[in-house]
């Protein structure tokens, strides 16, 4: 009698420690539907550039046409123009298009001055979840970061923004002079890359809400 009532007892416990797990388990799964918290990273797609540049790293060349093929096309068949992406020395030219003096000065730069990108990574989460919050239909885009060669400052596509970091050198930036008006250089700094990215982003998608013209 003893032995049953333990066992009872023991069924009982197992019973409502199943009950329990079931439930502590949905608590969870009820909001899986909803969008993850959004962390923006930055892809360094300039650094894998430069690798291939100035150590002419077939690794990287290879990585810019399979892991960056969209990246890749862009900026060089829109952004710097040199041909067709599929060209069988598009890459030769790319790379002596770089290596030019001046390109190398704004490389340079564009390492001395952008070796931490966390603060504009903050600065696009903030803003993304926003967006997103007003629109739950809003594509977080890719965001990455190239080498334009003073050509543009931010691409745009449907899933991704490219910044030109060597267009957000600052308004002091002696090189800046030669070709810039001092009105424009004004706008050339680190703080402006954020806003000028989502704008043009969202011009893009022809949405005119934008959530920086009222700053917080």
């Amino acid at each position: 009698m003893k032995r049953l009532l333990t066992l009872s007892i023991l069924l009982v416990l197992l019973c409502a420690f199943g009950l329990w797990s079931w439930l502590a388990k949905p608590w969870e799964g009820w909001f899986m539907d909803e969008e993850p918290v959004t962390t923006v990273r930055i892809d360094r797609y300039d650094r894998v550039l430069d690798e291939y540049v100035s150590l002419g790293s077939y690794t990287a060349l290879h990585q810019m046409n399979t892991q960056y093929p969209m990246e890749t096309k862009l900026l060089i068949e829109n952004v710097l123009e040199l041909g067709d992406v599929d060209e069988a020395d598009v890459e030769k030219r790319l790379r002596y298009y770089y290596l030019d003096s001046t390109v190398q000065v704004l490389l340079d730069e564009v390492h001395r001055q952008y070796n931490d990108l966390s603060d504009l990574e903050a600065d696009f989460d903030h803003v993304f979840k926003e967006l997103k919050r007003k629109d739950p239909s809003f594509r977080i885009p890719h965001v990455y970061t190239q080498i334009s060669c003073l050509n543009q400052s931010i691409v745009v596509g449907d899933t991704l923004i490219g910044i030109s970091l060597d267009k957000y050198l600052g308004a002091d930036f002696p090189l800046y002079s030669e070709y810039y008006s001092e009105e424009q250089r004004a706008q050339m700094n680190r703080s402006a890359i954020v806003s000028d990215a989502i704008s043009a982003y969202l011009q893009y998608r022809g949405n005119v809400s934008d959530p920086l013209s009222h700053p917080r």
